[in-house]
């Protein structure tokens, strides 16, 4: 059930097919948010899936667990009747952190798509079941998330709440960010809202604040009642934007500086949005985990909601201004990094540093990373300059909206770095962390797909994509880490010559249904010699809808593990299991498919990860290829193919690099879940 590749779906609601099994593919939750300290109940909603025997949630981090109503001793192994929607007993410790879960489902069928949750701090209140209008609003208390959904186009919901003069409250909105990772959404929101009196006139407004979402901070002229409309910006509407209206006079931090702190080290900080209103004796406290946290800001202790960290062990600085020239640069030591703000338009934020011919420098900012806390306002532009003002080397966007680039000194000496917003604006909220550190040599690892859904016996396959980054040029041995009972995979290293490795995930004949959230780890030997190896966590790569039926790709956190009922492909065989290559030869590899009793539809066989004429996934040997003439892939209801392998005339010598052989079921239009050969050993020897 098992590898999947993008949905096209359409409503019904009929009994789910004797063959052609899908995944649970989550679109919403309804409400949307739950109370920390709270338990609660919500609905998850599929369209067409079924989540027909749900047993078990998986959900992203701590502090967080659910379970399925009404709770059942066992799943059935082989559920009939379709079901749209289950619901949840979720329940959130009072310490548990604010802000987006993901979450999976786990059924006999499968493990779902990823859903989102929210996890808030202030009562949530569900929408009333009869449209509000303009002229009767559901009343709202402050503070509290109203959950709600933009169901239908030129949908307008409005809420009316009363406050007094002087007040100065935050209203923000999460719905495009809750549907970013979902798997079936072939249109998202852009959310608005907007504050009227009672006699309908417009007092604020707000569009774009954490991307899509919009974030309003209104100070009360007089104690009155007032409404606050949401609707799309552009008057559209799907019955699965779900979103969450949060309303507080609590102070409320949108960014704050500095954004780099060191681990664990307590910092002045100055918010950004109405908590500057409550003082300025505001701190925030680093976690020891070096990347991108989120933290409150504290003040005699009074607590902000988490605001964007970048936790770093380098050394760091505070832009001074005027540094708007060259001759007013900032000094910073290398390796270093930098906390600046463009203040104004058309501001220049100078810093100067000591360079060695050669060195290669890494120059990056963290400011604006979309899927991620960073939601400055600025979209950097970076220039790398001699002391004089020449530009030797320029950067817009590196990383979303961060730019950055890697500078190789021509010759010992001091160089400057120049920081502006593209479009040369500035403010309060476009603060930022420049990083300069020498390029050393690391890679990164993603796995595609982010889940893996087996029957007892039965295999699927992951396609492990390492990039190496400054230089590094090793090989990476791959690992997994929280399997079931009775799920393994295979070894793997991905070699130097490669970036790519194949991991075929098995269950054995006697496993048991279950579930859980897996890492998958690279390992390498530091090129530093004496340095600790490189370790880095895999990141998940959940596949979306894209128009057309395209394959798009979203970063997640969570890679999930399932035993599922029996699998439409009982088994995938192939005769050779080792395979020794000469350069310019050919092998034929035989397959036979052993379907299960209830399916009779077609099957496709294939090496590669492809979907509508692109490759997403190719595990082979550099120079070898799938001779597609040669090779029959196409059984339909046939049951026995094969596949024809060559190496190039050059082909560079390898030993023992995991490959498999891929049935193909398709689920519709656009729909297709992968069941796996054992491991296939590839050999190239001259």
């Amino acid at each position: 059930m098992r590898l999947a590749l993008t949905l096209f779906c359409v409503a019904a609601l009929a009994p789910v097919a004797a063959a052609q099994t899908s995944f649970p593919m989550v679109t919403h939750v309804t409400p949307v948010a739950v109370q920390r300290g709270t338990v609660a109940e919500v609905t998850v909603e599929c369209r067409t899936s079924s989540l027909a025997g749900a047993y078990k949630v998986l959900v992203e981090g701590t502090g967080v667990t659910a379970e399925v109503l009404p709770g059942k001793d066992a799943p059935k192994p082989d559920p009939a009747p379709l079901v749209l929607s289950c619901k949840l007993k979720v329940t959130v410790a009072p310490d548990a952190a604010t802000g987006v879960r993901e979450f999976r489902i786990a059924s006999a069928l499968g493990i779902s798509s990823l859903g989102q949750l929210l996890i808030v701090d202030a009562p949530v209140i569900p929408e009333k079941a009869v449209p509000s209008a303009v002229a009767k609003p559901q009343p709202i208390p402050i503070p509290s998330v109203v959950c709600g959904r933009i169901r239908v186009a030129e949908a307008v919901d409005y809420y009316s709440f009363t406050a007094k003069a002087g007040q100065t409250l935050t209203l923000e909105v999460i719905c495009a960010r809750i549907q970013d990772k979902i798997h079936d959404l072939q249109k998202h929101a852009d959310p608005l809202i907007a504050i009227y009196d009672t006699d309908g006139r417009e007092l604020a407004a707000a569009d774009d604040g954490y991307f899509a979402d919009p974030v309003l901070t209104f100070t009360v002229p007089k104690d009155a009642e007032y409404r606050v409309a949401v609707r799309d910006a552009k008057y559209d509407g799907d019955p699965r934007w779900a979103y969450a209206l949060a309303i507080t006079a609590a102070p409320r931090a949108v960014y704050s500086f500095p954004l780099a702190v060191n681990p664990g080290k307590t910092a002045k900080a100055s918010p950004v949005g109405s908590a500057a209103l409550a003082g300025k004796d505001w701190t925030v406290t680093a976690p020891n985990t070096l990347g991108i946290h989120t933290m409150p800001l504290k003040l005699n202790g009074i607590e902000t909601n988490p605001v964007p960290v970048v936790v770093t062990s380098l050394p760091l600085v505070e832009e001074q201004e005027p540094n708007d020239t060259p001759k007013q640069a900032t000094r910073m030591p290398l390796p270093g990094g930098a906390n600046g703000r463009i203040g104004t338009k058309r501001d220049l934020d100078h810093y100067i540093f000591t360079a060695t011919k050669g060195k290669a420098v890494r120059i990056e900012i963290f400011a604006r990373r979309f899927g991620t806390p960073l939601t400055s306002q600025l979209d950097s532009q970076i220039d790398v300059m001699t002391p004089d003002g020449k530009i030797l080397a320029s950067n817009d966007d590196l990383n979303g909206k961060d730019s950055g680039l890697i500078f190789t000194p021509p010759a010992d000496g001091d160089y400057l770095v120049r920081v502006r917003d593209l479009n040369n604006k500035g403010g309060d909220g476009f603060v930022y962390h420049l990083e300069c550190d020498f390029a050393r040599p690391d890679f990164t690892i993603k796995c595609d797909p982010a889940k893996a859904m087996i029957g007892p016996g039965s295999r699927t396959a992951w396609y492990v994509q390492v990039v190496r980054t400054n230089g590094f040029a090793g090989p990476v041995k791959v690992t997994v880490e929280g399997l079931p009972a009775l799920v393994t995979v295979n070894p793997l290293t991905i070699p130097a010559n490669m970036t790519q490795g194949l991991l075929v995930v098995s269950a054995a004949k006697d496993a048991k249904m279950d579930a859980s959230v897996v890492k998958v780890i690279g390992t390498a030997d530091s090129p530093d010699q004496g340095a600790a190896p490189l370790v880095r966590t895999a990141v998940a790569v959940e596949e979306i809808y894209a128009p057309g039926g395209g394959r798009a790709r979203f970063d997640a956190s969570m890679i999930a593990v399932a035993v599922t009922s029996a699998s439409d492909l009982a088994e995938v065989k192939v005769k050779q299991t080792r395979i020794t290559l000469k350069p310019g030869e050919e092998v034929k590899i035989d397959v036979e498919v052993m379907r299960s009793a209830q399916y009779d539809k077609a099957v496709t066989l294939d090496v590669l990860l492809r979907h509508l004429g692109g490759v997403h996934g190719n595990p082979l040997p550099p120079s070898v290829t799938v001779v597609d003439g040669k090779s029959k892939t196409l059984l339909g209801t046939g049951s026995v193919g094969h596949i024809t392998l060559k190496a190039d005339a050059n082909a560079a010598e390898c030993e023992d690099v995991p490959v498999c052989v891929q049935g193909f079921v398709a689920i519709n239009f656009v729909v297709k879940v992968g069941y796996a050969s054992e491991v296939i050993w590839v050999t190239v020897k001259k």
